[in-house]
């Protein structure tokens, strides 16, 4: 009789049946609802992007069974990967709690505390890991994320190369290095990381949409294009390749190309607000405003906290219907029942900025006049709420209640210097400084593409609510400083801002580089940024009031009669009686060429002005002269009397918020 072998055979056969087969048999033999089948099945809806069907098997089957590790931790890097942080933090805690040393939950937890902010918390814990583990490569590349997050991007850049000296072909290390260099303006070196990553990682979608990206923003658009469709052949319902064609053709001006392939994109996902917005945009820029302006409101509906898109439709509104249109008053009364929240909360100022903002689309709504006029008055400016309800009245929209105000406020100001003096200062007192907006499109960073312009204009704006700020021409968009220098100067504004702006899902920032228009010397740069509700809008209010602060004082002398003078500087301007200041001839003052502030010889000094009574846009003083002849006459100006001081002060640079830049975020997508 034939054996099947020796015992030690024997033994080996049956080691290699039970360690193959019986794995397959029983993984066809798990039921759906085994806790293992809800994890994979959850695992193959991550793999296709479809988190949350994923998240939903995930939680199947850790409710199936509480311990299990693996659902667990995938949550929680999903709930990551969404910036959901508060859950994600709670998940991988969980997921610790099962395995206190996994060192992919630790990396996990780390990015998280990193997404939150708790930088410290992070970096400590960083350091643990990498002493424990020196060549853990996803705490290394987690570190660079937390130096990315910390503006160090030269401690990131060596994270990113050591990890490449030891593993070259790391996709998330070539990619990001990719991106930081483009970034940084180093195309020639970023074009050679993204090389390696198309070289090692063909197969990855990611790749191919990233480097899309990259080439659509050197205006490589064919290259782009190809990228885009290759990531698409990978992955037929990738939302970020579909977007980026739609970008592509719009920057091209081919809007019914952007507009064909936002339908393709809503097609994937009916909720996604980013194919609603250049769906929207491109139909306005093809004539159809009707439909451009229904899609916006869709979208404002769809996602009322979208600020970009109300501040896009807004713009609109005014920009391409009539006052009278029911759709501005619509709108308007978002801006007005706003205000009337500020309001109660004692918050006047934002109150104030709500109602202008509500005018500006509806401006002849008695609602609105009459809660900007009281809001005036509130915090001290009687001239401009008489301004306001004098406008209801020229319209015959002034009710019984308006015209006894009217009344009041006229006996309050009749002895004011504008009264006095029989000077309109609403209409015949002149800005101080003229300033242009321009936009800088190489350095924004907009998960609303083409925005740049429409929120330059929200931003011009709220400038306009500066009295001694005039903006004598719209935003405008360029690409490089050189040609806002030569508009500038070509306008003869006194200065100029170049705008950048970044948005992320969930955070919003601008810079505005200060500049000298007569020279194209840097003045300072102005730095917001802010996260959480009404970011938008609670950053460009933060930028316009850094504008308002930093713009010197400088008034002209209106009227005289012997000592007496009436100047065009007011409450509004910050001025208060006893405020004193130098007198010179026009032509002796000019603007600092590196700081805020004026250059003069003292020597052309004509005398001193002290301010005696205080109006919203006037003062009235007293003139003394300086040396034995008066030279003094209207036309002349003022400024602040310590400005001698000021000029031999440094000025101190502001500086910017520490936060979680665009670049880090966009980091945090390659997977």
């Amino acid at each position: 009789m034939k054996t099947l072998g020796t015992p030690k055979s024997v033994f080996l056969l049956l080691l290699f049946f039970f360690a193959f087969f019986p794995i397959q048999l029983m993984a066809q033999e798990l039921p759906s609802d085994h806790p293992i089948s809800l994890y994979r099945q959850g695992m193959e809806y991550r793999r296709i992007g479809d988190f949350y069907r994923a998240l939903e098997f995930f939680r199947a089957a850790t409710q199936k069974n509480p311990a299990y590790f693996d659902p667990i931790f995938a949550s929680a890097d999903l709930f990551f990967q969404i910036e959901e942080y508060d859950e994600a933090l709670k998940m991988v805690e969980a997921a610790l709690r099962l395995s206190k040393q996994d060192s992919n939950a630790r990396v996990l937890k780390a990015r998280i505390l990193v997404g939150m902010g708790r930088f410290k918390e992070a970096s400590d814990l960083y350091t643990i890991l990498l002493q424990e583990e020196p060549n853990n490569v996803e705490a290394k590349l987690g570190k660079a994320e937390l130096d990315l997050a910390l503006g160090k991007n030269r401690n990131a850049t060596l994270e990113y190369l050591d990890t490449l000296k030891r593993f070259p072909d790391n996709r998330r290390a070539l990619l990001s290095m990719g991106v930081l260099l483009s970034q940084q303006g180093n195309g020639q070196e970023a074009e050679a990381y993204f090389d390696a990553a198309l070289r090692y990682h063909s197969d990855a979608p990611i790749v191919h949409y990233l480097v899309g990206e990259y080439y659509f923003k050197q205006k490589k658009y064919d290259l782009a294009i190809e990228r885009a469709r290759t990531a698409l052949s990978i992955k037929p319902d990738y939302p970020e390749a579909h977007q980026l064609l739609g970008w592509i053709s719009f920057q091209k001006g081919d809007y019914l190309e952007a507009y064909s392939r936002m339908d393709r994109l809503l097609a994937i996902n009916r909720a996604n607000p980013l194919g609603f917005f250049l769906k929207a945009l491109s139909a306005l820029r093809m004539g159809r405003n009707d439909e451009g302006i229904t899609l916006l409101r869709s979208l404002v509906t769809l996602a009322p906290e979208d600020e970009v898109a109300r501040i896009v439709l807004e713009d609109s509104l005014k920009e391409l219907l009539p006052v009278e249109e029911n759709l501005r008053k619509t709108y308007a009364q978002y801006h007005f029942d706003r205000g009337d929240k500020f309001q109660e909360r004692n918050l006047f100022h934002r109150a104030l900025e709500e109602y202008r903002r509500g005018l500006q689309i509806d401006p002849y709504s008695k609602r609105g006049r009459l809660a900007y006029a009281e809001m005036q008055q509130k915090i001290g400016y009687p001239g401009y709420a008489y301004n306001s309800l004098q406008f209801l009245k020229k319209q015959n929209l002034a009710d019984r209640s308006a015209l006894e105000q009217l009344e009041i406020l006229e006996s309050i100001l009749s002895d004011r210097p504008a009264q006095r003096w029989k000077y309109d200062q609403f209409i015949n007192r002149k800005p101080s400084f003229n300033l242009s907006l321009f936009v800088d499109l190489k350095s924004a960073s907009l998960q609303h593409g083409f925005s740049e312009l429409y929120l330059a204009r929200y931003l011009a704006d709220l400038l306009m609510g500066i009295p001694s700020l005039q903006i004598p021409a719209p935003p405008m968009a360029v690409s490089t400083f050189g040609e806002a220098f030569q508009e500038a100067r070509q306008r003869g504004t006194d200065y100029f801002l170049f705008l950048s702006f970044g948005e992320t899902s969930r955070e919003f920032s601008i810079q505005g580089d200060w500049y000298l228009s007569r020279t194209g010397g840097k003045i300072d740069t102005l730095s917001v940024y802010r996260t959480g509700n009404d970011r938008v809008q609670n950053a460009l209010v933060q930028i316009a009031s850094l504008v308002k602060e930093k713009l010197p004082i400088r008034g002209v002398l209106l009227k005289r009669e012997f000592e007496q003078a009436l100047v065009g500087l007011g409450k509004a301007d910050g001025l208060k009686k006893g405020d004193k200041f130098w007198i010179l001839p026009s032509r002796a003052l000019t603007l600092k060429n590196d700081s805020f502030g004026f250059v003069y010889s003292p020597k052309e000094i004509l005398g001193t002005f002290t301010v005696t009574d205080v109006d919203d846009l006037l003062c009235e003083g007293t003139i003394q002269k300086e040396g034995f002849f008066d030279r003094i006459n209207p036309g002349d100006v003022l400024i602040p009397y310590e400005e001698q001081l000021k000029q031999k002060q440094e000025p101190i640079p502001s500086q910017p918020t520490p936060s979680a830049s665009p670049l880090y975020r966009k980091i945090l997508r390659i997977q």
